[in-house]
Order: C-alpha cells, then structure tokens, then sequence
C-alpha cells in the first residue's frame, strides 16, 4: 500500500470518528427508538422485530461506546478507499 493511501485512509478515518463523535446523542435516541419499535413489532411478527432489533442495538452501541465508534470509522474509511487508485 501507497503512502498517499494510506494517508488518505488515516485523514478519513479522523474525520469519521469526528462525525460519529460529533452525532453520538442523537445515534443513541435512534437507537433507543428503533429498540423500542423492534420490540412492539417483536410480538406481532418475530422476522421483521429481529430484523429491526439488530440495527437498533448496533446503534445502541455506537451511541455509548468509543471503541465500536473508532471500529466502525476503520471500517468506513476502509470501505471508501478501497477502489481508489492515486499512485
């Protein structure tokens, strides 16, 4: 791998742990609000209710955790990189 992708992986990643950082509050309430919903629809049709129950706890997570923050950025910048050819 280049320098200058690496680098540009690096600048990413910051500045997606800066945008999670910076919307954490309102990802844990959507969290909490998908949780919510997940669990009425849980009781009507148990599909759909775990389907929405794993988005909402992984919101739930990267609401109140830095670690599942910081992964999901490597993550992200990786994704956004990954076809980029700047040699």
């Amino acid at each position: 791998m280049s320098n200058r992708r690496r680098l540009a992986r690096e600048r990413l990643e910051i500045y997606l742990v800066h945008l999670l950082m910076a919307y954490r509050p309102l990802i844990f309430i959507a969290g909490l609000l998908l949780l919510i919903y997940a669990i009425i629809v849980l009781f009507i049709n148990r599909v759909v209710g775990f389907a929405a129950l794993l988005p909402a706890l992984y919101l739930l997570l990267t609401g109140s955790s830095y670690k599942v923050v910081l992964c999901t950025a490597r993550l992200g910048a990786w994704i956004g990189t990954l076809w980029r050819h700047e040699d």
